[in-house]
């Protein structure tokens, strides 16, 4: 069904209309906390302060998702219009807590790195994310575990959530030597030329990326720009390594998970005889 398909984690049975323009407005606009150090650390305040349990920090944390609230928010007092938020909430453990009484858990939110106008591989078929959700696509073409260098082979792997947040920030231009353009957020995952996963942050024009065929393609150009918008990825049920490295615009990338529960390790995809990312 198509309800099963979400963003921003909307996955909410029998839950009203306002409920939900509350929820958006706490991912987009008015609670988005956009490093996985914010969120984390939100995460990591509502368990010491009794509104999550460690199991579900953990769970939050490997998902890439932190937990929001009914009346409040971290850019309190400073709110944009529209927004409802009352009273502020913190995303550091040392904070001081809020009494559970005042605070209504009201659900998770996650981050988006790429641009909506950027294609991704769904069923064999490339199209824009946003794309992607309308239609109802239900799984995203991914690396196999056995994928080698000269046979990197491909799967469908089931879609656990679509992911997007409005935000505010740089994106990463990058023009490529076979015409290819990738735009991405500076955190965002890309496999190089030699099978590491690299930020887009730490990128030069020269270096290579590695395409979904196999072939290393140099970096021609990169150019920052100010982005406002809507960004998107997609995350997969799978916590395979291989299984989380999709096709963008024919180039190599990794969903959230290496954004988040796998960001402080080194990853490798290692092409030998295999795709083996090694670290975990």
């Amino acid at each position: 069904m198509r309800a099963s398909m979400f963003v921003a984690v909307f996955a909410f049975a029998g839950v009203s209309s306002t409920a939900m323009a509350q929820h958006t407005a706490r991912c987009t606009l008015d609670d988005q906390l956009t490093t996985t150090t914010l969120a984390q650390g939100r995460n990591a305040w509502a368990r010491k302060c009794g509104f999550i349990t460690t199991t579900k920090e953990a769970y939050l944390n490997s998902e890439g998702e932190y937990q929001i609230f009914l009346e409040g928010c971290y850019s309190y007092p400073n709110i944009p219009a529209g927004s409802t938020c009352t009273k502020f909430v913190p995303a550091t453990e040392t904070a001081a807590c809020v009494p559970l009484a005042e605070l209504s858990k009201l659900g998770t939110c996650p981050t988006g790195c790429v641009t909506p106008g950027q294609k991704v591989s769904f069923g064999g078929k490339s199209m824009p994310v946003p794309e992607a959700l309308a239609s109802g696509e239900r799984t995203i073409t991914a690396l196999t575990p056995t994928a080698t260098l000269l046979a990197p082979t491909f799967s469908e792997q089931t879609i656990r959530t679509y992911v997007s947040g409005d935000t505010v920030e740089d994106v990463f231009s990058l023009s490529l030597a076979n015409g290819r353009l990738l735009e991405v957020t500076s955190e965002h995952p890309l496999v190089d030329g030699e099978g590491n996963i690299v930020k887009a942050k730490s990128l030069q024009a020269g270096d290579t990326l590695l395409s979904s065929d196999g072939q290393k393609v140099s970096i021609s150009s990169i150019n920052v720009f100010r982005f406002k918008g809507y960004v998107w990825n997609v995350q997969p049920v799978s916590h395979d390594k291989a299984e989380n490295i999709f096709d963008l615009e024919g180039m190599l990338t990794g969903s959230l998970r290496f954004q988040n529960e796998w960001a402080d390790l080194n990853y490798r995809l290692a092409f030998r005889e295999e795709a083996d990312v090694q670290g975990l």
